[in-house]
C-alpha cells in the first residue's frame, strides 16, 4: 500500500556531493528516522541510506534478493526487511516473485524515474482522499478575518503523509482519512476518534477556536489536543492566530493575581514592567493600589504599545498568549489549495535532487 511521508527541509541547492544529495532525498521522503526534526540531513543517514548508495542505485535493474543486499550492504536480515518495506510503501521499490525468490529493483531503473512516478501517484492519490473534506468544512467568510501574519505562523516544519485508502468496515470517513494521513500520532489507536472531534470542531467554527475551548468540547488533556493541532498545523491544514482582543483580558489575570503573590516590586522586576515606559508603568501600578484596574483600563493603558511587548508581558506574569487555531482557508477549496501547494513544491524538488544525483553518479 502506498505511503509517502513528506518532510520538508533546506535544498541542498549548491552540493554536487551525491551521499548529500541521497541523504536529502531520504530524508524529504520520511525514510530515515530521526531524533530530532532539527538535526542536519548530513548527521541522519542510516542503514538505509548505504542500502540504497552500495546497492540499489549502482544497479538499479538487477533484481537484488535479500541474501545478496545482506552481503553488500553488511546490514542484519532484520534491517534489510525493515527498510525493504519502507521503500516498497513510498514507491521507490518494486518486487517480482521469481519462484521462492523475491528480487527488488528501482521502478523503472532510476531515482529520478522512481520519484517521478511517487510525484503523480502522491498527487493523485492526495486529491482523491481530500476530496472529503467538503463534508466536513463548513464555508465561512469570518473565519480568516484576522490577519493570518500575526504570530503563530509557520513555526513547525511542514510534515505529512499521503496514504492511500486501506480496508475499512464502511465507506471512507474523514476519520479515516485523519488515522490514515497520521493526524492522530504514530501510536494512535484505532478507536480514538479525537483528532476526527476537534477537526469536526474547527470545520464548523466561524472563527479560531482557543485550545481551552476544545479541551471543554472534548473533556480531554491539553496535551494531547495541543499535540492534534501541532500534526494538523504541521500539514497546514489549521493555523494559529494571536487572539489580540484578549490580550489585555490576560494582562488583567496576570497583574492581579501576581500583586496579590508577589507584589509590586516583583512586578515592575521579574514581572516585566520594567520593559515598557515608565509613566505607564505607573499608572497600571497606581490602579492595582486603588483595586481600578479592569481589562478596559489595561487596554487604555497599553494603547500604542507594541503587540510583541504585550505579548512578552503576558508571558513574564505568567499567563498564557491568545492564540486560537482555525484552518487554513474559508472553505475546504482553499484548504485544499495551500496544502496541496506546499506538497507540489516539495515534489518538484525532489524531482529536481533526484535528476542532479542521477546525473552526477
Amino acid at each position: 500500500m502506498f505511503v509517502l511521508r513528506l518532510q520538508e527541509h533546506p535544498v541542498p541547492v549548491g552540493s554536487d556531493e551525491p551521499d548529500i544529495l541521497l541523504a536529502w532525498i531520504l530524508d524529504t521522503m520520511g525514510l530515515v528516522r530521526r531524533r530530532n526534526i532539527s538535526d542536519e540531513v548530513v548527521a541522519t543517514r542510516g542503514s538505509i541510506h548505504a542500502l540504497m548508495k552500495d546497492c540499489l542505485l549502482p544497479e538499479p535493474l538487477r533484481g537484488w534478493d535479500s541474501q545478496s543486499m545482506i552481503e553488500a550492504s553488511g546490514i542484519s536480515s532484520t534491517a534489510l526487511h525493515h527498510q525493504l518495506v519502507k521503500l516498497r510503501s513510498c514507491g521507490l521499490l518494486a518486487t517480482v516473485t521469481e519462484g521462492r525468490w523475491k528480487r527488488h529493483i528501482i521502478r523503472n531503473g532510476s531515482l529520478s524515474a522512481a520519484i517521478e512516478l511517487i510525484a503523480a501517484q502522491a498527487e493523485i492519490i492526495l486529491k482523491q482522499r481530500m476530496s472529503i473534506l467538503d463534508d466536513v468544512i463548513v464555508d465561512s467568510e469570518t473565519r480568516m478575518e484576522i490577519d493570518s501574519l500575526q504570530r503563530g505562523g509557520e513555526d513547525l516544519p511542514f510534515r505529512i503523509i499521503i496514504s492511500e485508502q486501506g480496508p475499512i468496515d464502511q465507506q471512507a470517513t474523514i476519520e479515516s482519512l485523519l488515522r490514515d494521513f497520521g493526524f492522530t500520532g504514530d501510536r494512535g489507536k484505532t478507536d480514538d476518534d479525537l483528532s476526527m472531534r476537534v477537526f469536526t470542531l474547527l470545520g464548523s467554527a466561524e472563527t479560531p477556536l482557543t485550545a481551552d475551548y476544545l479541551m471543554n468540547e472534548t473533556n480531554e488533556s491539553r496535551t494531547r489536543i495541543l499535540g492534534i493541532l501541532d500534526r494538523l498545523r504541521s500539514a497546514l491544514l489549521v493555523e494559529r492566530v494571536l487572539l489580540e482582543d484578549r490580550i489585555s483580558h490576560n494582562l488583567f489575570i496576570g497583574f492581579t493575581h501576581q500583586w496579590a503573590q508577589r507584589g509590586e516590586q516583583w512586578i515592575r522586576g521579574r514581572g516585566g514592567l520594567g520593559r515598557i515606559e515608565q509613566h505607564v508603568a505607573d499608572q497600571i501600578i497606581s490602579d492595582l493600589n486603588q483595586e481600578k484596574l479592569t481589562t478596559e483600563r489595561i487596554s487604555k493603558h497599553l494603547d500604542g504599545i507594541d503587540t510583541e511587548v504585550k505579548c512578552l508581558l503576558v508571558n513574564t506574569l505568567g499567563g498564557r498568549v491568545p492564540y486560537g487555531y482555525r484552518l487554513t482557508g474559508k472553505d475546504a477549496s482553499a484548504v485544499f489549495s495551500r496544502l496541496l501547494s506546499r506538497v507540489e513544491r516539495i515534489l518538484e524538488r525532489l524531482q529536481m535532487i533526484s535528476k542532479k544525483y542521477d546525473q552526477i553518479t
